[in-house]
């Protein structure tokens, strides 16, 4: 899961059963999903409570925590017995400690990232950079598959992958097989992707039809 650039899916469902029929879909296609963890006070939305369920579907893939939660230190906790689980991505923006944040993923033997809202600035992050592993940039306003995708981020994420030593940059929102070139030129290395995947009626064939967008991108 090194290799750039990635396509990854992003979960965002608000129950235990469109979760699992979404993981179905994605199988075979992918090393691991996104998973969106909402509280409905971070973004207005919910996802679904019943975390320890996913242990039951026995998947193969991994799993990346995308917590846009205001708590998100309370939140790694109810994760924590969760398998799978490698990598775990907070919001800039939450109540809680980054350092906490952090350390905490660090004892579970997780990957850690952060994401930024769309108006957030990189100085937020910054003070970060050297403990993260993934800075996600929200390319929509967080909280719902399909919100209009925000080309002006592209400044903001030029500037972060300009630096000489940074974690790897992430997108989140809006990425279709028509915003991929724009996303990678600005050197985007993680492609997370909800509706241009899962709302489409076959999931492999939009999901060859992104990977040669990714390809034809260079």
């Amino acid at each position: 899961m090194s290799t750039y650039p990635l396509l990854a899916p992003t979960i965002l469902v608000p129950t235990f059963e469109q979760f699992a029929e979404q993981i179905r879909r994605v199988e075979g296609l992918f090393d691991y999903a996104q998973i969106d963890v909402m509280d409905g006070k971070f973004v207005n939305n919910f996802s679904f409570p019943e975390i320890e369920r996913i242990n039951e579907l026995n998947s193969l893939l991994k799993w990346e925590l995308h917590l846009m939660v205001a708590r998100p230190l309370i939140e790694m906790k109810k994760w924590a017995g969760v398998k799978n689980v490698f990598r775990v991505i907070f919001a800039i923006e939450a109540e809680d400690s980054p350092t906490e944040c952090i350390a905490f993923a660090r004892e579970q033997g997780w990957q850690v990232g952060t994401m930024l809202k769309p108006k957030t600035p990189l100085s937020a992050v910054e003070p970060y950079l050297d403990q993260l592993d993934v800075v996600l940039f929200m390319t929509v306003e967080p909280g719902h598959q399909g919100n209009p995708f925000l080309p002006e981020v592209g400044e903001k994420i030029k500037v972060f992958t300009a630096l000489s030593k940074r974690p790897t940059c992430a997108v989140d929102g809006g990425v279709s097989a028509e915003t991929i070139p724009l996303l990678k030129s600005w050197g985007v290395e993680i492609f997370n992707v909800g509706s241009a995947l899962l709302r489409e009626a076959d999931t492999q064939i939009a999901y060859y039809t992104l990977t040669q967008a990714l390809k034809d991108a260079g």
